[in-house]
């Protein structure tokens, strides 16, 4: 007898195990982000912008560095011309000649010009960091929006489950009641057809949630079919207490990239403008130069020879190009810093909307709250009285889809808020973490 209790357990062990390993690991919202920014196209895009501007950064620093060049000559004559001192012909060089030459060319920055362009791609570089950071914020937000959108879909299941088992509970009663003649055969109708409405709604909650885990996948670079089971929020998360509409709309303004890099447009403008007066700006170029003979001859009988020239160039007119680039720099300014001001009242928008819904998520998520305390108590009410036979059926069925009501609204409630609040941070910037 004990050896069958023994493995009656074991195998009650194994089906358990059986069940929780067909079961897909949970995820939580910070791998679902994880695997979104290492596997989006736009992030990976992104990242390579990046990396393309600070590779032009130091393409641009190296033009301030000395070069050398070496060069390589072979060169054969058909003939090699004479001249005659004397009776005796000489030639007057070879019909094959030899040469290398070594060329060291340092620029030296006596007008800033390379100073410059170096401030002009660093800024290009900095602006590439920002979008970068505007793209992962953004991609963090859909991610988290997604993820929560499975949250609420697999609650609306839980919901149209329980109200399904309150409908077929109900059913039996009636059917019992009708078996016993003190229930009609419109009333077992009327319970039948609340079990099928019941399961109808539950079918269309399921294929939610299979279109929002699709969603969420594809978010994260995943085949769509892969199983999700996310991870629900213990609390609701509070916004730090004394902040308020302006003080968060000033954070934004330190903090969203987007104004940050119409900041650094605006310094890059100028730059430009700087930049566009090169035109106008001497130049000075030292280059050092080592030619070698390798076959010499009686007109040239040095193998070596060194070189050095000191360059300075000085513009004097250039038909107007240089006044012309000035003018257009100075019109790149101006759009510069319109678009910064664009960019910080759109911010300040996001901002107000975004704080504004998660006020009126928060008013929404209590009477939520409250309308379910009141319908379930409705509820408990509504059984006691049918089951005491003192109330009809319909009030039990309207008790109960104010129940499933109820808790619908509290579940949208909750995620609206959570939404909201998700909305309000990438607003402000702080929805990022980790800046590059």
């Amino acid at each position: 007898m004990r050896a069958w209790t023994a493995l009656g357990a074991l195998c009650l062990i194994s089906v358990a195990l059986a069940q929780d390993s067909a079961q897909p690991p949970r995820l939580t919202l910070e791998e679902a982000v994880q695997l979104a920014l290492q596997n989006n196209r736009q992030v990976l895009i992104s990242e390579r912008t990046v990396k393309k501007a600070r590779d032009a950064v130091s393409e641009t620093r190296s033009a301030s560095r000395f070069q050398i060049q070496g060069t390589a000559t072979y060169t054969r004559f058909d003939e090699v011309a004479t001249a005659r001192f004397g009776p005796q012909p000489v030639r007057l060089g070879n019909i094959e000649n030899r040469t290398a030459r070594i060329v060291l060319t340092q620029p030296i920055d006596i007008s800033g010009i390379i100073r410059t362009a170096v401030q002009v791609v660093s800024l290009s570089y900095q602006i590439a960091e920002l979008d970068y950071e505007r793209t992962r914020n953004e991609i963090i937000l859909q991610v988290t929006t997604a993820y929560q959108g499975v949250a609420r879909a697999e609650e609306f299941v839980r919901v149209a489950e329980e109200a399904l088992k309150n409908a077929q509970e109900r059913l039996k009663v009636i059917q019992a009641q009708v078996d016993a003649g003190v229930a009609s055969q419109f009333d077992l109708l009327r319970a039948r057809t609340q079990v099928a409405q019941n399961e109808q709604a539950l079918l269309s909650a399921r294929n939610q949630l299979d279109l929002a885990r699709a969603a969420l996948n594809n978010l994260l670079g995943r085949p769509l079919e892969t199983p999700v089971q996310v991870v629900k929020p213990e609390r609701l998360p509070e916004l730090e207490s004394g902040l308020d509409l302006e003080t968060l709309i000033q954070r934004a303004y330190a903090q969203r990239p987007e104004v940050r890099a119409a900041e650094r447009g605006v310094e890059l403008a100028q730059a430009n403008i700087r930049n566009a007066r090169r035109g106008e700006l001497p130049t000075l170029v030292l280059t050092g130069q080592a030619d070698f003979n390798l076959n010499t001859s009686p007109f040239t009988p040095r193998r070596e020879t060194y070189t050095g020239v000191l360059v300075l160039s000085v513009p004097i007119w250039d038909g107007g190009i240089t006044r012309a680039r000035v003018s257009q720099a100075r019109d790149d300014l101006e759009i510069a810093q319109l678009r910064l001001l664009q960019a910080r009242e759109g911010v300040a928008l996001e901002v107000r909307n975004a704080y504004l819904n998660l006020l009126d998520a928060r008013k929404r998520l209590e009477v939520a709250k409250q309308g379910l305390e009141v319908a379930a108590e409705a509820l408990r009410l509504a059984r006691v009285r049918f089951e005491a036979g003192v109330s009809p059926q319909l009030e039990i069925s309207d008790a109960e889809l104010a129940y499933t009501q109820a808790q619908t609204n509290l579940v949208n409630a909750q995620y609206d808020y959570l939404d909201a609040y998700a909305s309000l941070m990438k607003a402000i910037g702080a929805i990022g973490g980790n800046r590059i």
